[in-house]
């Protein structure tokens, strides 16, 4: 009866052994379960990082660019107040140039009519040099308003450059802003790469200690049944 109830308590002892192993191998299996998906998720992180760092880098990248326009069309604008002083400046050369050649033409008048007889105070000569000095006051009053219209479209062309040159720096102060704030968001997701590889540490802590605790309750299983085996079909005398 000893015998048997020891084999008994043998192939007990077996099963409690293998169970204990049994669970050991499903603490390994789970525990690199979990560390694979914390792996894949500290890929997914640096992916994210990555693509914050890549846009900041497009963001500067544009902002270099419209800074860029902001200075060529500052230059424009420059360039379009100069066009149109020197419109102007022209128009009152020529103006004047055109002034004194209505002079000229008149003191030739003047000289022909004498020259030829006819009477310089008579009507019909006055008439005609008042009409040359019209003439000539009408040239100037041309090439001056005709200088100061091309005057006012360099003006105009130099505001529009303006407004340009304005609306591409405030476009690059949104960019370098854009910039910022990605490099701000890779920041912050790279941290978490670090609260991910704790987490790694800790499935290799937790996977230790599942398996010490299942080596502990195997044996004292087996402890247990061992000591059922051997007492079992023992009598005692009272």
């Amino acid at each position: 009866m000893v015998e048997t109830a020891a084999m008994m308590g043998a192939v007990s002892l077996g099963s409690s052994i293998l169970g204990g192993v049994s669970k050991v191998g499903s603490s390994i299996v789970n525990a690199e379960a979990q560390k694979i998906g914390i792996q894949g998720q500290m890929l997914q992180t640096m992916g994210q990082a990555f693509g914050f760092k890549a846009q900041a880098q497009q963001s500067r990248y544009t902002a270099n660019i419209n800074k860029y326009q902001a200075n060529v069309a500052d230059l424009n604008k420059e360039i379009s107040k100069a066009n149109a002083n020197y419109s102007r400046d022209l128009g009152e050369v020529e103006a004047s140039q055109a002034g004194m050649k209505a002079h000229a033409d008149l003191g030739e008048m003047i000289a022909h009519q004498g020259s030829s007889g006819i009477a310089v105070s008579s009507g019909s000569s006055a008439k005609v040099r008042e009409s040359m000095v019209e003439i000539g006051k009408y040239t100037q009053d041309v090439i001056r308003g005709s200088a100061a219209k091309k005057a006012y479209g360099y003006e105009v062309e130099a505001v529009q450059y303006g407004a340009q040159a304005d609306v591409y720096r405030y476009t690059a102060e949104q960019n370098e802003a854009q910039a910022e704030n990605a490099m701000t968001a890779a920041g912050i997701t790279e941290k978490s790469l670090d609260l991910q590889k704790s987490s790694m540490g800790l499935v290799d802590t937790a996977k230790t200690v599942n398996i010490m605790g299942s080596l502990v309750g195997t044996a004292g299983s087996v402890a247990d049944k061992w000591t059922e085996g051997a007492f079992k079909g023992l009598k005692f005398n009272a």
